[in-house]
């Protein structure tokens, strides 16, 4: 977690002011579901969430249950819409990486995951997501 927190304070300072417009480039490994990627900057991976936003669970997990109950869902129907909010993030980062990845970091979450907005060249990919990819707004509390 410190080695984490030391590489994105040195980039935040390094980045700052090359790209003040941009944010932080960094590479996209993995899209794990619509709200949470695995990126890379240098040699270091490390767990993005992005903030604002919360995506239904592609996976049969305890939190789908909780989002299922709480907006009067099937099971299955958390699940199909999870899926497709990952294949909207999917299909959107695949027709615009050529323009950059970039972050705005916003802070660490209790799990160790960057909270940052993504930009995929001056397209908010939080905000498509809570406009078009099936995700909904979602405040974080310490």
């Amino acid at each position: 977690m410190k080695k984490f927190l030391i590489i994105f304070t040195t980039l935040i300072l390094s980045f700052n002011f090359a790209y003040a417009d941009s944010g932080i480039p960094i590479e996209v490994v993995r899209i794990f579901d619509g709200d949470t990627i695995q990126g890379r900057i240098e040699k270091e991976e490390f767990s993005i969430r992005l903030v604002g936003i919360d995506c239904y669970e592609t996976s049969d997990i305890n939190r789908a249950y909780k989002q299922a109950y709480k907006n009067n869902l099937k099971i299955e129907e958390v699940l199909n819409r999870g899926v497709e909010s990952k294949e909207f993030l999917e299909k959107l980062y695949k027709n615009n990486k050529n323009k950059g990845v970039y972050l705005d970091f916003k802070g660490v979450d209790k799990y160790g995951r960057a909270l940052v907005v993504v930009y995929l060249g001056n397209i908010n990919v939080n905000k498509e997501l809570l406009n078009n990819g099936g995700c909904f707004e979602y405040v974080y509390r310490k």
